[in-house]
């Protein structure tokens, strides 16, 4: 039999070779298949990186942003506080939540809610163990109100019983035209004068709590009331808190006018404080001297935080630490 042959001749006779049909071989394949998977790797690992980046940057942002939230409104609350400063309880102990203390890592505060109303009182008569307390005007005074007595020099904090409203409130305030605020578990004694104001007031408390999420670690907490259950308003101020730290700045020389310039000596607590300036200043509102409170000018504030993650694979945590110092006065 005779053999085909795949070669053609050209126009000369010579035998020219075939032609090789289109395609890829499997070599070629493997080859583009290899550079195509090596690519877009790097891709991908790009992408990945650039996200990991932005989502450590996003957290960080986070974390300042907590803090310097925080700050704020610790700022507000300090500089909505009564004329006395810092609240001090030192016969609750200052162990449990609601205890309302004034030291290195908790901050309380009464703060004004802008009601307040002259109290009705005989000037300079004496009282003592009064659970009743006559004003002007017990508008807008409810049951369970904490409410601040004081006249600039001494002050009391007593919590509400019950509110009697029987003034006509057309005709001038007088002892016989008059309103009624019942205290009846927080008697009080002393001497009645012309200068003396019933305040309505929240108690706040700063401190930082265990995170309900993660226990392993702790948010700043923001308290209101007395009670062991929280009052309305009550709640988590900033998550990734490690670290609250607080002091309290009184002038070197206390009498002097406070719109005088003056050093400040800044105190851990202001039982610290009392104990420094002598005798004659007590970190009890209801003991005897002066309330340290009253002499206190600034609350240095300062909050440091970490992040939940690390920034980087195999990176350390972020951190961040603001520092405010609030004037009182």
């Amino acid at each position: 039999m005779r053999k085909i042959s795949n070669w053609s001749r050209s126009a000369n006779g010579l035998p020219v070779a075939p032609r090789r049909q289109a395609g890829f071989t499997i070599i070629e394949t493997i080859i583009a298949v290899v550079l195509f998977l090596i690519f877009a790797g790097i891709a991908t690992f790009s992408l990945t990186q650039g996200l990991r980046t932005k989502n450590s940057q996003q957290t960080y942002v986070e974390l300042q942003q907590n803090l310097r939230t925080a700050i704020q409104q610790m700022t507000q609350d300090v500089r909505a506080s009564t004329k006395i400063g810092p609240w001090n309880d030192p016969a609750s102990g200052c162990d449990d939540v609601q205890d309302a203390c004034s030291k290195s890592d908790r901050l309380s505060l009464l703060t004004t809610t802008g009601r307040y109303t002259a109290i009705s009182e005989q000037a300079g008569t004496a009282y003592s163990n009064s659970i009743i307390t006559h004003v002007c005007n017990a508008r807008g005074f409810r049951r369970g109100d904490l409410v601040l007595i004081g006249d600039g020099s001494t002050y009391r904090v007593v919590k509400l019983t019950g509110v009697r409203r029987q003034r006509d409130y057309s005709q001038p305030c007088s002892l016989t035209n008059r309103d009624t605020l019942r205290h009846r578990n927080d008697p009080i004694s002393g001497n009645w004068n012309n200068n003396m104001y019933a305040y309505q007031t929240n108690l706040v408390i700063y401190e930082l709590v265990a995170d309900p999420i993660d226990p392993s670690r702790t948010v700043l907490y923001r308290r209101i009331g007395d009670d062991p259950t929280p009052g309305v308003g009550s709640g988590i101020v900033a998550f990734d808190v490690d670290s609250l730290k607080l002091s309290y700045g009184v002038p070197v020389n206390p009498t002097a006018a406070s719109t005088s310039v003056q050093q400040m000596r800044f105190y851990d607590s202001l039982t610290q404080a009392a104990a420094a300036l002598g005798g004659s200043y007590s970190d009890d509102p209801e003991g005897a001297g002066t309330y340290v409170g009253t002499v206190v000018r600034a609350v240095r504030i300062s909050l440091s935080g970490t992040t939940a993650d690390p920034l980087r694979t195999g990176g350390t945590k972020g951190q961040y630490q603001v520092t405010e110092t609030v004037d009182l006065r």
